[in-house]
């Protein structure tokens, strides 16, 4: 009858789902956050905020008011008490207001691509119709100006001294850490790492940003995207890759590290754009597709069978996706890979609509799975829509002869 334990049991349903393969338990209460953000963009990509105007107003609903201590309800609730300076330096809490968790406000943490992701999302709304009418009519709730600086404030005091960013806070320590991890199912756990997700998530966020507001904190803006550019380009491997932490795994890393170069200003024709492209024209499999499997997490090395379980001989979906966003992004010349690409992932849509659920293909700390149902949508509409974007019709022609 203690009421904190009524409270508590009264939440495990939140981590509890029923997907295809039997039930799960979630780290969280859900990716409500991070797939709608990635959503947004996907359907701006493809060109359809407005054809499903409901869907872009929701969107907008949504990330509105889950952006953390920022609603008049968050802030005049309890938690709203510990953003005070006084409170962050006692129990070393990095800043929260203006962030974008990766589920809900309940979860209440703010992440650095969480963060970008989010704000990326409501950047791509504010193109849509409906949402401005909207805004105008007073039908959806505005996020001001000061809303969004706050959100770029998060994500310039999230930035590591190597030019990256982590994902919770700053890097804190050294990798002699590692030695002392008491999990039996995590790796690198001790401190928080840059990664090229993350990295790219921001960097993107902050062009995408400076776009609306180019007057806001300029300098300061530029000298995060210099470091940052550097640090994705110290951290690509040698065949042209780049290793995904939080999927499966290099077709996702190379889309970061690609996109990421790309939006900075790296011109196509760079030596890292031109290696990461080669790397994976050279895992294209014989159907079209792309591929991979738990595997290239732990091993850190592309898995050389591919999606050999759970995919479509050897190719899925999602990293098919994925290595699709990276082509096109770099306006690879290579028109026929692209459109074999394309062609796979148009041949296993459903008649629902739907594609298939595939292999898992998220991943925290190299060892633990996750299961990502909306990635099999999102990402091959993304695709899709900017394949279509970059390469017109032809992308849907034959080869000519």
């Amino acid at each position: 009858k203690n009421p904190m334990v009524v409270n508590h049991l009264m939440r495990v349903q939140d981590y509890l789902w029923i997907a295809e393969d039997g039930m799960k338990m979630q780290g969280y209460n859900g990716a409500q956050c991070w797939d709608t953000s990635f959503c947004a963009q996907a359907i701006y990509e493809a060109g359809l905020l407005d054809e499903f105007p409901e869907v872009s107003e929701k969107i907008w609903g949504y990330l509105e008011r889950t952006q953390i201590l920022s609603t008049e309800v968050s802030q005049s609730s309890p938690a709203y008490n510990y953003e005070s300076n006084e409170y962050r330096n006692k129990f070393y809490r990095h800043i929260s207001e203006g962030g974008w968790p990766f589920s809900t406000s309940a979860h209440g943490w703010p992440i650095s691509d969480c963060t970008s992701e989010g704000l990326k999302g409501v950047l791509c709304l504010l193109k849509s119709a409906s949402v401005k009418k909207g805004l105008k009519d007073g039908t959806l709730k505005k996020i001001s100006a000061d809303r969004l600086f706050k959100a770029v404030n998060v994500l310039l005091t999230y930035q590591n001294e190597d030019g990256g960013w982590a994902t919770y806070e700053n890097n804190r320590g050294w990798g002699w850490y590692e030695q002392l991890n008491p999990s039996e199912v995590f790796g690198d756990i001790m401190i928080d790492y840059s990664y090229v997700e993350c990295s790219m998530a921001t960097l993107t966020a902050l062009v995408d940003f400076q776009e609306l507001h180019p007057e806001h904190r300029v300098a300061d803006i530029k000298h995060s995207i210099d470091k940052g550019r550097a640090f994705l380009k110290s951290i690509q491997r040698n065949d042209g890759s780049w290793y995904g932490s939080w999927a499966c795994c290099f077709c996702y890393g190379v889309w970061f590290g690609v996109e990421g170069l790309i939006k900075c200003g790296e011109p196509l024709g760079s030596p890292s754009i031109l290696s990461a492209c080669d790397f994976l024209l050279k895992q294209q499999r014989p159907n079209g597709g792309w591929g991979e499997d738990f595997t290239s997490c732990y091993d850190k090395d592309y898995a050389k069978e591919g999606m050999k379980a759970y995919g479509d001989d050897g190719s899925g979906v999602v990293n098919t996706a994925w290595a699709l966003l990276s082509l096109s992004m770099a306006r690879c010349k290579d028109h026929d890979a692209v459109r074999r690409g394309v062609k796979y992932l148009m041949k296993r849509q459903l008649p629902s609509g739907d594609w298939p659920q595939e292999g898992i293909s998220g991943v925290f700390n190299r060892s633990v799975g996750i299961t990502y149902t909306a990635y099999r949508n999102v990402f091959p509409i993304w695709a899709i829509g900017r394949c279509a974007e970059v390469y017109g019709e032809e992308v849907f022609d034959n080869p000519k002869p």
